[in-house]
């Protein structure tokens, strides 16, 4: 019986993964897109997460992690990933926070290629590229 208890014990502890092995696992590779806003009076900020396969993951700020939050259908994924390609966000230099902020950050994995911030009130965005954010930012933090 003793040796039943340690066996299905070992079986367990083998099976379990650690914390490091699931963060590790947590964060995808290839380019991803973080689409977010905010700051204000309050601070707050609000980040998507789209991945190349459609998976929409939502920054948790307080506990610094990507929690999944959904996923796009082809079509839509299709056409967000043409725009940004459209766009050539990569190549884009644009640094103008303001009191609120919105910004578009390309990454590889978990590091950043480029990131586009605006809302100075001095500076004015070309506005297909703020429609696009507002777009995008709508489809995604939208709950099915």
């Amino acid at each position: 019986m003793r040796g039943l208890i340690y066996t299905s014990l070992l079986l367990i502890l083998i099976s379990c993964k650690t914390i490091e092995d699931i963060k590790l696992e947590s964060i995808p590779n290839g380019k991803r897109y973080a689409i977010g806003q905010g700051g204000g009076f309050t601070g707050n900020y609000a980040e998507f997460i789209l991945t190349e396969d459609g998976k929409v993951y939502k920054y948790d700020f307080k506990y610094d992690r990507e929690v999944y939050f959904k996923a796009l259908n082809k079509a839509d994924l299709n056409y967000f990933l043409e725009k940004i390609e459209t766009f050539g966000l990569e190549g884009v230099e644009l640094n103008h926070p303001g009191n609120m902020s919105y910004y578009i950050e390309i990454r590889d994995g978990k590091t950043s290629i480029n990131k586009i911030v605006w809302g100075n009130f001095n500076y004015y965005p070309d506005k297909e590229l703020v429609d696009f954010h507002k777009e995008l930012f709508e489809e995604l933090k939208k709950w099915e």
